[in-house]
């Protein structure tokens, strides 16, 4: 059985997208001399992946999009805290907004064209 899990992104910099994540809290906590970075948050874990300086990354960061591409959804209790160090980042963070489901979120790209939304509250609702 599963007692683990971790996505694992291929970035053109693990450098970049590691200060990325890390304005989330999800910081480095080992680094391989590869470049192989895995970053953590609690029980979140996103490993970096180096790939090629010539695979044009950005150019097909489209293809990441939904519905054709992945969602990551990150959970915080600090949703209004989180964009604003986004902005404050360099980076653009779309407005929060309250979904027809009912959360209340922001969405925003990483360096490398993921799709990120950054939710309010948890992934499972407590009592499931």
């Amino acid at each position: 059985m599963v007692v683990e899990s971790k996505v694992e992104l291929f970035v053109a910099d693990t450098v970049e997208s590691a200060k990325f994540y890390a304005i989330l809290g999800i910081v480095v906590v080992h680094a391989k001399p590869s470049g192989y970075t895995t970053l953590r948050s609690e029980s979140t874990v996103i490993a970096l992946s180096p790939v090629p300086w010539w695979l044009p990354l950005r150019w097909l960061g489209f293809l990441r999009y939904p519905p054709i591409g992945t969602e990551i959804v990150l959970y915080t209790a600090q949703l209004e805290q989180a964009r604003a160090a986004f902005e404050r980042a360099g980076y653009s963070p779309g407005e929060i907004a309250v979904q027809p489901w009912g959360d209340r979120d922001f969405r925003i790209t990483d360096p490398d064209g993921y799709y990120i939304r950054v939710s309010e509250g948890v992934a499972v609702p407590f009592g499931h």
